[in-house]
């Protein structure tokens, strides 16, 4: 973590210390926010962050400082872990960032409750570059806009390809493979003494599996789970029947839970295939030497069409409902440089995903790395494939249910509940949250 300075106060403190702290220096409060005796007005923005994507972020903040001298734009770091809880702090007290980073698991929790802007209410905000599938991924049943998304990814598999060549595994082709490639690739990689692949026990590793078998997370009002338990079981036995062919221990799960991802045993060289966004792929890049490469999701065919996968937003910019109309103007200007001006795309790279601006994409891509650039092309040659639409933001409720998803596969893994208990605890659960 960074040494504590102005500009990562997120990162330091608890939930409480932070409120106060925010209340003294922010917004329409008289202290932080709001325009200066030059003119200025200055704004705050907050993320979740990671080293490298801190590095990227500040550089495109001064970057727009720098061609912006009417407006101040200060920014805010902190671990995903505790992210949540500070900003609910914050914002219950009118005192949130006047740029918010926002996951699509909060957009309507936020959005529907007041604390966010309606982008289409405002100027300085060109939405005209992106698709409308695109900007809808940030809009609420009534087409008010809460959020825009930063960039695009999908939920994948990775490979460390120099893992598979120690091992002496060939890669497997993943536009044609099927989940039992996928558990013979584990098990001759735990055969040469690596953990084979971690589990994306999670939703979002679900979700495809759903798609495959013509189901959904969400019914469409957003009250209840969209599948059926016989499909949740058949996922829960995928995870018993992956940790027999080389999948990772339950204590090997249970020690990398809330890792960052830089610091993961795939990350490391310890595993071979990991569950991952991918726009997460560079910061894990930046750890290990070796070659790695994003991999289509196994399907129950063979065919790549047939995987369920889809594009969602990776993250997303909003701007608090509780700032001033000035602070409002100006976060609107620091949106629209950091969706649509070439070089904060350049200077941001795919660390926050794909940027959703496709012209301006291409005028910055002839700068980007390596890395960003198998990124740049696996999202984009993905296209073809899709056949499932981008959900939009989660129903109110479901900010709980990664972590259920998390507690109930663990007990699993340890054998503590057999998979029907853990169907029906997930699935009551699931509607517990939404009803």
């Amino acid at each position: 973590m960074y040494t504590p300075t102005r500009r990562t106060l997120m990162a330091t403190g608890g939930a409480a210390a932070l409120g106060g702290a925010l209340t003294a220096c922010n917004g329409g409060l008289g202290g932080f926010g709001g325009g200066g005796d030059d003119g200025t007005t200055t704004i705050l923005y907050g993320w979740w962050g990671s080293p490298e994507k801190d590095e990227a972020l500040f550089a495109a903040i001064d970057a727009f400082n720098a061609a912006n001298p009417d407006i101040v734009v200060e920014g805010e770091s902190t671990p995903w872990e505790g992210y949540w809880d500070k900003l609910a702090t914050m914002s219950a007290g009118g005192d949130a960032p006047d740029v918010i980073h926002m996951s699509e698991r909060y957009i309507l929790e936020y959005g529907e409750r007041d604390a966010l802007l309606d982008l289409h209410s405002g100027d300085g905000l060109d939405l005209s570059s992106l698709d409308e599938t695109v900007v809808a991924l940030g809009e609420s049943g009534d087409s008010a806009l809460y959020a825009v998304p930063a960039g695009l990814n999908t939920f994948v598999l990775a490979a460390n390809i120099g893992l598979f060549e120690e091992a002496g595994v060939e890669v497997p082709d993943d536009t044609t493979w099927t989940w039992d490639d996928y558990y013979a690739a584990s098990q001759a990689i735990a055969d040469a003494g690596f953990v084979g692949s971690n589990y994306g026990s999670g939703i979002e590793s679900l979700r495809p599996w759903l798609h495959q078998h013509g189901e959904t997370m969400y019914t469409e009002d957003g009250t209840a789970a969209g599948f059926d338990e016989a499909t949740l079981s058949s996922y829960l036995e995928h995870l018993l029947t992956l940790r027999e062919h080389g999948g990772q221990t339950a204590d090997q799960v249970s020690e990398g839970a809330g890792m960052p991802i830089e610091s993961s045993p795939f990350a490391n060289g310890q595993v071979g295939m990991t569950w991952m966004y991918s726009n997460q792929l560079g910061e894990i890049a930046a750890v290990d030497d070796s070659d790695m490469k994003l991999m289509r999701v196994p399907s129950q065919t063979g065919q790549a069409s047939e995987a369920g996968m889809y594009y969602k937003g990776s993250e997303f910019y909003s701007i608090s409902a509780h700032s001033d109309e000035d602070q409002q103007a100006a976060a609107m200007r620091f949106v629209d440089f950091m969706v649509n001006d070439p070089e904060a795309l350049e200077l941001a790279g795919m660390i926050m995903g794909v940027p959703p601006n496709t012209d301006a994409v291409e005028q910055a891509s002839s700068d980007l790395g390596e890395m960003d650039q198998h990124v740049l092309d696996f999202v984009t040659d993905l296209a073809d494939d899709l056949t499932v639409e981008s959900p939009g933001p989660s129903p109110i409720g479901s900010g709980n249910i990664q972590g259920i998803f998390d507690r109930e596969t663990l007990e699993l893994l340890y054998d503590r509940i057999t998979v029907e208990e853990a169907t029906s605890n997930i699935f009551s659960s699931i509607n517990s949250e939404l009803g």
